[in-house]
């Protein structure tokens, strides 16, 4: 009968989780049109893949890893019925539902895996559902749901591992979970190698008898192996096609680019690991209480080790986008240390005493004998300080998405939350217009639609231009980079019938994009190839002003 309990508990809270992220989602983009770049250029790598005027896998770039795009082609083929689909980014709204819902059963799962007290496991699976970053990041179609999801599952299964040395848990965590979270995020590298460490270590440490070594090694190679396969893998695919290996470290449009291109100030390395913790901080504050209490429960009794897992899976992610901002490769986001929340989370299951743990199904042969009795059951006193202490990330998440310096790409949702049209104040004029971000774009495509244009009439990279592209009814009347034969029409659009280019400015990230690269006075004059038709201030923060070109009419030989 628990069994089936958790079971229907589970299936409720993916559910409802499910239903109001996607609700927000719909709100936001569909509604309010506040769309986050990344997830918008996610749709338009799917819709490339389907749409574009070369339908092909590879049209989903190089430069992300692949699977939160590819997540959402089915959605995105349903986009001729329902362009909101892609024009407003709802396919990654539902993509990102679905998993951070997900995210949400691991964590419920961590407190039934242990028998813990059903209400002590609800409160603290609803304190982070409905923590304000997560129902954020489970609604807008970023990468950062399936990642927690999987990294969530990884932790639960090796954490599981540890009790009941069952190999199938490697399979999962690694075999599935981690292998599928680098093709979500580079941040799973550190995953991937603490994960290996801890288990080959685990098992020398287990095994009695000889092959150590070899039984250490074999399970290393079970849940890290799949994951230095998809880094592989992805290496060596970009490397085929694209000729870069790591197009996000080298390639022009790479973080490394943009960095350099926006004029992004650098900071020293202490500065950026001091910013990197005030993040955490912002986002967990009672991140360290909750593991020296965790520690400090754990540390004399049975399966101590459990703690470690959590601590190197979460902990790595942390660390290395904490190094990678301080290094001078990433950027100062909140969100790059959002897994401060579901860590807290798992530490808040880690540290109150466990009743028991689930019926192992397969236990392995270091797996423990069943108990001679139950668990002492302890009353509410031991449980509801540890609650009380985790539900400070709930206010304490809310505020860090409050301050501009540390969350640039959330404290704009207030434009959204709480809309004052009387206030003037500069702060608020910057949030209208980061909330308005893109929709220049969609004018521009709504015209350009409305033109009737054939195919490969327009011209435009996708530096900023995918906005566009991701709008537009007709998205084959766009040559974009991914196109075979994008070189060949932009070298010569008068000759190839191409009817308009799309031109930004050739400042910041502009100085990257195609048409300035080969006609660097294009946006100025023309370029001598076309003639102005329209320019198109932006009402978005941080976009550009747009102009169209109409490209001239061939020259008649005489």
């Amino acid at each position: 009968m628990t069994g089936v309990s958790d079971h229907r508990l589970k299936v409720v809270a993916f559910t409802a989780s499910f239903l109001v992220y996607v609700a927000v989602g719909y709100w936001l983009q569909v509604d309010n049109g506040f769309i986050l770049g990344d997830a918008l250029s996610r749709v338009s790598a799917a819709q490339s893949v389907l749409f574009s005027r070369d339908p092909h896998l590879a049209a989903i770039g190089f430069i992300f890893t692949p699977l939160t795009a590819m997540l959402q082609i089915p959605a995105v083929l349903l986009s001729p019925l329902w362009p909101d689909l892609t024009a407003r980014a709802f396919a990654g709204s539902i993509m990102s539902a679905v998993f951070m819902a997900g995210c949400v059963v691991q964590v419920l799962s961590m407190g039934t895996d242990r028998k813990l007290p059903r209400a002590y496991i609800i409160a603290i699976t609803v304190l982070f559902a409905l923590n304000p970053m997560i129902v954020f990041y489970g609604s807008n179609g970023m990468s950062e749901a399936p990642f927690l999801f999987f990294i969530t599952w990884a932790v639960r299964r090796l954490t599981m591992w540890m009790i009941d040395d069952d190999v199938h848990h490697l399979i999962a965590a690694g075999g599935i979970a981690m292998a599928l979270s680098y093709l979500t995020r580079y941040d799973a590298v550190a995953c991937i190698a603490a994960a290996g460490v801890i288990v080959g270590v685990t098992t020398y440490r287990r095994a009695r008898k000889a092959p150590r070594l070899r039984r250490a090694l074999l399970d290393l190679l079970l849940v890290s192996g799949p994951g230095l396969a998809s880094f592989l893998g992805w290496a060596v695919a970009s490397w085929l096609i694209t000729g870069e290996p790591f197009a996000q470290f080298t390639s022009q449009y790479g973080n490394a680019a943009i960095l350099q291109q926006s004029g992004t100030p650098t900071v020293d390395f202490g500065g950026g690991v001091v910013f990197a913790a005030t993040c955490v901080m912002l986002l967990a504050p009672t991140l360290i209480p909750l593991a020296i209490w965790a520690g400090i429960l754990r540390l004399r009794r049975p399966y101590w080790p459990t703690l470690i897992i959590p601590l190197a899976l979460y902990g790595g992610v942390l660390a290395f986008q904490a190094y990678s901002y301080a290094s001078g490769s990433t950027f100062p986001f909140l969100r790059f240390y959002i897994a401060a929340i579901p860590f807290a989370a798992c530490l808040a299951m880690l540290a109150v005493p466990e009743r028991g743990y689930v019926t192992f199904k397969r236990p392995g042969r270091h797996a423990p004998p069943a108990p001679a009795e139950p668990p002492r059951r302890r009353g509410w006193p031991a449980y509801a300080p540890v609650a009380v202490v985790f539900a400070v990330t709930v206010p304490a998440a809310a505020w860090g998405m409050s301050l501009p310096k540390y969350a640039p790409q959330e404290y704009a949702s207030a434009a959204v939350l709480a809309p004052d049209p009387g206030d003037v104040s500069d702060r608020r004029a910057v949030e209208r217009r980061v909330a308005a971000t893109f929709s220049t774009e969609r004018e521009i495509a709504r015209y350009l639609d409305g033109l009737g244009l054939p195919d490969s009439s327009v011209i435009t990279d996708t530096v900023y231009g995918f906005a566009v592209v991701a709008a537009s009814t007709r998205p084959k009347t766009f040559v974009v980079p991914s196109d075979p034969d994008f070189t060949a029409l932009l070298n010569d659009p008068v000759g190839q019938g191409v009817e308009y280019l799309l031109s930004v400015p050739p400042t910041g990230r502009g100085v990257s994009d195609a048409l300035n690269v080969r006609y660097p006075t294009l946006y100025d004059n023309g370029a001598d190839i076309a003639t102005l038709e329209l320019e198109i201030p932006n009402d978005g923060d941080s976009q550009p002003n747009w102009r169209l070109y109409r490209v001239n009419e061939p020259v008649p030989e005489s």
